[in-house]
């Protein structure tokens, strides 16, 4: 839908911006490279914008829309027909229409350079193994900006001029792997999504086969009528027509709805939270036998001081009896006296020996009776995983990860990554997500951000690993 509302405002500028591009181009260079950068700024800024403006304002700058339209423009001004009036409004601004779509370019080039830096560090980070097609596509974007940038210079007159006709014109042929490896670049991204289904990427898809393939046709058309100068066209106009058809049926042949494997995880990070659970179980495990050892230690020292105070009982009603058998026999009374008072020594030493063992006894009755804190989840940082769901009619669904530090039951930071997603939204996402878990303590936040798909993925991550962290 955004590639179409960009052929729409491609063909406008054309139409009626053609005499300024020509006599101002400066004016116009200006303001392409101000709307490119408003667009990478505030895609990059922490704003929560509607999602309509996000998708069809700063959608058509950041995902490289309008750029392509314009690349379009810049294109079939060699492949239309000569004396048409479209060839007439483009051919004479074709150089400074194709630098007005480099600077348009930029805010994409840009955008995307940082998402797929990131996109590599979250691969390094979670050990993942990047797909073929991100691969592929990385290795297309280097060779279109290698390819881009000295075209563009080269199309300012005041260089132009000093190149020789023919040396330029060679150099120029160039832009034909350009214009091919965009269509690869397009095509590498959308058939995975259009295997997932989803009407909007599938319509896209064949809109850009038509304008690609459609120039291809055309363009040869255009050298064969030059070279061979055939007396009617109208029988190679219908050959032209059924081969655009029939280069864009087969491509849609690639879009057989189909269920992508998730990216590969080699790596142990996602065991993390498995190992601190049983490491924390261990931990408990531990404690209760500790635990358990002191009660059965503490039972045996309080049977040990009964046992000694039973003794010492004893002991005292021996020489009670003692005592008084040497009475009966008329002992002296002097040491019948001292051993009555060696008898009340010895039963007051018996008491404190005794009180002194009974009062540890109290103290850890008294500690063991205190409550301790019980808390919900294990400490550490857990890592988890959620999927962005893709609604009927959407070209996206791609894994998010999210890491979380807890301590003592408080969520106290939140890293999310998003390998998988495009950049304008996962900023979004990444921004407004991590706040609002935070603050509520709870990952039953709202998930609307202009990303709402992407922070329902993050969300879900946050959910994960709260549940590898619940002890």
């Amino acid at each position: 839908m955004i590639f179409l509302i960009s052929l729409i405002l491609t063909a406008a500028f054309v139409w009626f911006g053609a005499d300024l591009l020509k006599k101002k181009p400066t004016v116009c260079y200006i303001a392409a490279a101000v709307l490119s950068a408003a667009a990478f700024a505030a895609g990059q800024a922490d704003i929560k914008f509607p999602e309509w403006f996000s998708t069809y304002v700063l959608g058509i700058f950041n995902k490289g829309a309008l750029a392509c339209a314009l690349w379009c423009a810049v294109a079939w001004a060699a492949a239309l027909p000569n004396g048409s009036a479209a060839i007439k409004k483009i051919m004479p601004i074709r150089g400074e229409l194709s630098i007005f779509a480099a600077l348009i370019t930029l805010s994409h080039a840009v955008t995307y350079t940082l998402s797929y830096l990131d996109r590599l560090s979250t691969f390094s980070k979670y050990n993942i193994s990047p797909s073929t097609e991100f691969i592929t596509t990385c290795v297309v974007c280097l060779i279109l900006m290698l390819i881009m940038i000295p075209l563009t210079v080269l199309s300012f007159k005041t260089i132009r001029k000093k190149i020789k006709p023919k040396t330029w014109k060679n150099i120029q042929r160039a832009a034909y792997v350009f214009y091919a490896l965009i269509y690869v670049h397009i095509m590498v991204i959308y058939l995975p999504k259009a295997k997932r289904g989803g009407a909007d990427v599938i319509l896209s898809i064949l809109l850009y086969s038509v304008v690609f393939f459609g120039y291809a046709i055309f363009r040869i058309r255009k050298w064969y009528v030059k070279s061979k100068k055939p007396a009617k066209s109208g029988a190679l106009n219908a050959v032209c027509t059924a081969a655009v058809v029939l280069l864009t049926g087969g491509a849609m042949l690639f879009m057989q709805p189909g269920k992508e494997a998730a990216p590969k995880r080699t790596g142990n990070s996602s065991k993390k939270a498995v190992l601190s659970e049983e490491a924390t179980k261990a931990a408990s495990d531990d404690s209760a036998e500790t635990t358990t050892a002191a009660a059965e230690d503490e039972e045996k020292g309080g049977t040990t001081a009964v046992k000694t105070t039973k003794a010492k009982d004893d002991k005292n009603k021996t020489e009670t009896t003692t005592a008084e058998k040497k009475s009966d026999e008329d002992k002296d009374k002097d040491k019948e006296k001292n051993k009555e008072e060696d008898k009340d020594t010895e039963e007051g030493s018996g008491n404190s020996s005794q009180e002194e063992e009974e009062a540890p006894q109290e103290e850890q009755q008294q500690a063991a009776a205190e409550p301790e804190v019980q808390y919900i989840y294990n400490n550490g940082t857990f890592t988890g995983t959620g999927t962005s769901p893709a609604d009927e009619g959407k070209d996206y669904e791609g894994t998010v990860y999210a890491d979380v530090t807890i301590e003592n039951d408080v969520i106290t930071a939140i890293s999310l990554s998003f390998p998988d997603d495009d950049a304008d939204w996962c900023v979004m996402a990444e921004k407004a997500i991590p706040g609002r878990i935070m603050s509520a303590q709870s990952a039953d936040v709202d998930a609307s951000c202009g990303a709402t798909r992407s922070a329902e993925g993050a969300i879900a991550a946050v959910k994960d690993a709260l549940s590898q962290a619940r002890k």
